[in-house]
């Protein structure tokens, strides 16, 4: 598969922690971050909910760019509460609002998402012949129910901590992606790819602990006899050394 070269906008202020270096930087073999831009937010919201419709967001992202889509990131809220809407000349809008809260007490890193947002917008760029369909197109690349794959709906926000956290292809996505002319070997190393979007190792340790008391239990005993040993024949060691000085 050609690399997709992919542009990443920031739609106003991100008031949440996020490193945008990292973003920049993350290593694919199916596409490259082409530019990282930011757009100002120039107009206030429109919707019942103080949501921003999609005419207003249209209005806001730019119709030239440098990738051949674009995913721009926000903090405001979108029209019917959805955390991502497509737009025509293969734009995308997905935002923060609520997501960035649930992810963050499950300590997944905010970049996780976005990770999740490229490869599943590079799927559905690369199914639909090098577009993306707008929203108001029938579509049915998306599951209701969560598999902890790209493709989750996530109609219940916090069940996105599923697919943030080494997300995958589930069984019935794949079939349909290969059907729609994604290769097997694209496919399993995109997998591959995949595992690799996890928490930081703190957290992941943690976790390890929260689930396994016991095994955890075991290993913090035997780790501390080892040590015990190690420290009593160092101390030997030290203590004829000092004695045959």
């Amino acid at each position: 598969m050609k690399k997709t070269k992919i542009t990443i906008a920031f739609l106003g202020e991100i008031p949440i922690k996020l490193d945008k270096q990292i973003i920049s930087k993350r290593v694919s073999n199916f596409f490259i971050i082409d530019k990282i831009v930011n757009i100002p937010i120039t107009s206030n919201a429109d919707g019942q909910n103080w949501d921003y419709s999609d005419d207003n967001i249209n209005g806001l992202l730019p119709i030239n760019y440098s990738g051949d889509f674009l995913l721009t990131i926000t903090h405001v809220p979108l029209e019917d509460n959805y955390y991502a809407r497509r737009f025509s000349n293969n734009r995308i809008c997905a935002t923060l609002y609520e997501i960035a809260d649930i992810l963050k007490v499950s300590n997944i890193p905010i970049e996780n998402l976005i990770y999740r947002l490229l490869y599943s917008y590079l799927l559905i760029y690369k199914r639909y012949g090098n577009r993306i369909p707008q929203q108001n197109e029938i579509t049915n690349f998306t599951h209701d129910e969560t598999r902890k794959c790209l493709f989750d709906m996530n109609g219940i926000k916090s069940d996105v901590i599923y697919s943030t956290n080494k997300p995958q292809l589930c069984s019935e996505c794949l079939i349909r992606l290969k059907k729609d002319g994604i290769t097997e070997n694209d496919l399993n190393q995109i997998q591959k790819e995949l595992k690799k979007i996890n928490k930081v190792l703190y957290y992941r340790i943690l976790d390890f602990i929260q689930q396994n008391p016991i095994w955890t239990i075991i290993i913090s005993s035997i780790t501390a006899i080892i040590l015990g040993v190690i420290g009593s024949v160092i101390a030997s060691f030290v203590y004829e050394a000092i004695k045959n000085y």
